[in-house]
């Protein structure tokens, strides 16, 4: 091996990627740094709790990798030497703390602490993944549970159907693909295809019965992205609907409360005043009824009462208008 061989920068010493003068300022150099880079960044939407491992390693390799920092972790970027390379051992070690800082800030406090005294990114890293990465056949049997019992009942579609991708991912990513092009890629690819898509059409509720007996009928049958638009779209029409509805018994409540209004306005005569007015006729033409018993508390005659005077009723009766 020659002095040129021997003299280019490794990945193993700590000099990967950097440019020739050593500079850090190349941003294809693991030792560049951002200057919106800070420690108390952090990568993940949701924290590392010990059960979300698969989809938190997934989240922060994507984000580790966007700022070229992957190899801290994966120890591909080693330690240089102090002595013999001191500018690239500041580099790495800034470096290594900053990683080291957004790993933590990426777990939960808990957990944190316990690796809070690792003193490099590769080592909180293998860490983390030995303590909390399962093995693959029981992860796997618990996503095919998970999937075969997963049902939309309280979810919305876009809900049910984020939720049920998330576990055909996950389980995907546990699945050796064949990497032939003789086209068995794109069989294994459409036969996974359908069964997510019959998987997701046999979780919907049963009043999506009628799209996804139409879905089924097609041919060919939609992609799994298709068919989610669809039934997507019947839910959208549903809800124009219901809102219609809504609609139309807010107004039937207003005009019943307008017309509630008006009757309060007007009231009518109280009926058992209209009975009690009434009695005395009724009592007359009733003939059943013994009129002896009737007494006038107007000309003391019997028969009738002072209601029924026919002297009254014809004073009244032909009294001029205008007297009254």
């Amino acid at each position: 091996m020659g002095d040129d061989e021997q003299s280019k920068p490794t990945k193993r010493d700590g000099g990967s990627g950097a440019s020739k003068d050593g500079s850090a300022n190349d941003a294809n150099n693991p030792f560049f740094v951002h200057h919106s880079d800070h420690p108390g960044m952090v990568l993940v939407p949701k924290l590392l709790n010990g059960d979300n491992y698969t989809t938190w390693c997934r989240s922060i390799r994507l984000s580790l990798g966007a700022k070229n920092k992957l190899g801290f972790v994966e120890g591909t970027v080693q330690r240089p030497s102090e002595k013999s390379n001191p500018d690239h051992y500041s580099r790495w070690l800034q470096c290594n703390d900053m990683v080291l800082s957004w790993i933590l800030n990426s777990i939960e406090p808990e957990i944190a602490d316990s690796v809070i005294y690792s003193t490099t990114a590769h080592e909180i890293w293998e860490d983390l993944k030995e303590r909390f990465s399962q093995s693959n056949a029981p992860r796997i049997f618990q996503l095919q549970r998970d999937i075969a019992s997963l049902h939309q009942g309280q979810m919305s579609v876009a809900g049910y159907f984020t939720k049920m991708k998330g576990l055909w991912d996950e389980l995907a990513s546990y699945n050796d693909s064949p990497t032939c092009s003789c086209g068995a890629m794109k069989k294994h690819h459409e036969k996974e295809e359908r069964n997510a898509l019959m998987q997701f059409l046999m979780g919907l509720n049963e009043s999506y019965s009628a799209v996804r007996g139409q879905i089924l009928l097609m041919n060919p049958l939609p992609s799994l992205r298709r068919a989610y638009a669809l039934v997507s779209q019947e839910e959208k029409q549903r809800e124009l609907g219901s809102a219609r509805v809504v609609a139309e018994s807010a107004a039937m409540v207003v005009r019943s409360s307008q017309q509630q209004q008006r009757a309060s306005n007007n009231p009518r005569p109280n009926i058992s005043q209209q009975h009690q007015q009434s009695r005395p006729n009724q009592l007359l033409h009733n003939s059943s009824f013994n009129q002896q018993a009737l007494l006038c508390s107007h000309c003391g005659d019997t028969n009738h009462v002072v209601a029924v005077n026919v002297c009254i009723l014809s004073y009244f009766f032909w009294l001029p208008l205008t007297i009254l």
